[in-house]
């Protein structure tokens, strides 16, 4: 590795890995990393790129240039290491963000699996299911984010989705703003209802929070569940 660092020509190494593993040692100098951001060669190899582009050495008038020439997840990763500048980490953000609308389908759907939250909030308006089942899924979706996209979602299926998550589904804010959400189908809104207990049904039934249809459904069903109380069978036959 010292060879390595000592080179003058980086043209006359063919070997890009042996570059970056230098690039990625806590040994790396800062001449090394001038170096490497001064070689066409050098650069031309996008793990180089990369590599340089997440040292905290990098030049800043490098990583301005390199940043728009990566793909996706190289800007992902620049994004998530904690060794590169916040102000590096910041644009990476930024072309990342910027390049959501070109990805396809299958390539939101695995940036939806570890988007850190600057990102994954703005997927947050995705209606393909395949994408938000990814980020119901990522563990930094957070209960906000979840709320968040339980109350903005305009479709149907993505309320049904979230209702029916093993995590999701049972937490008392995200079912509060699918029952306030207009996109809520009725016969889910009645299965969130049911659920719920009296006290909680009363609150329902009075709060201007929740659509008048939500409101009406949770007075019968509170009603119903009285008529079903011990001694007042008699009332339902």
């Amino acid at each position: 590795m010292p060879e390595l660092w000592r080179a003058k020509d980086l043209s006359e190494l063919d070997d890009e890995l042996e570059i970056v593993r230098a690039l990625r040692s806590p040994y790396c100098t800062g001449a090394f990393v001038e170096a490497v951001a001064g070689s066409a060669w050098a650069t031309s190899r996008r793990r180089v790129m990369v590599a340089l582009v997440r040292h905290p050495r990098c030049p800043r008038a490098f990583a301005w240039r390199a940043l728009p020439l990566l793909g996706w997840h190289d800007l992902l990763e620049v994004l998530g290491d904690p060794r590169t500048p916040m102000p590096v980490r910041q644009q990476a953000q930024g072309k990342l963000v910027e390049r959501l609308p070109t990805l396809t389908v299958g390539e939101k759907v695995s940036l939806a699996r570890q988007a850190p939250p600057p990102v994954l909030i703005h997927l947050l308006g995705e209606e393909d299911t395949r994408v938000i089942a990814a980020l119901l899924d990522n563990p930094k979706f957070a209960q906000n984010h979840c709320v968040r996209l339980t109350a903005e979602t305009g479709s149907s299926r993505v309320l049904a989705q979230i209702l029916r998550h093993h995590r999701w589904g049972q937490v008392a804010s995200v079912r509060k703003a699918a029952l306030a959400n207009p996109a809520m189908p009725v016969a889910l809104a009645v299965a969130v209802l049911v659920s719920l207990s009296d006290d909680e049904l009363l609150s329902f039934s009075n709060s201007r929070e929740f659509p008048a249809r939500v409101r009406n459904l949770a007075q019968q069903a509170l009603w119903v569940r009285r008529l079903r109380t011990p001694g007042e069978e008699q009332y339902l036959h």
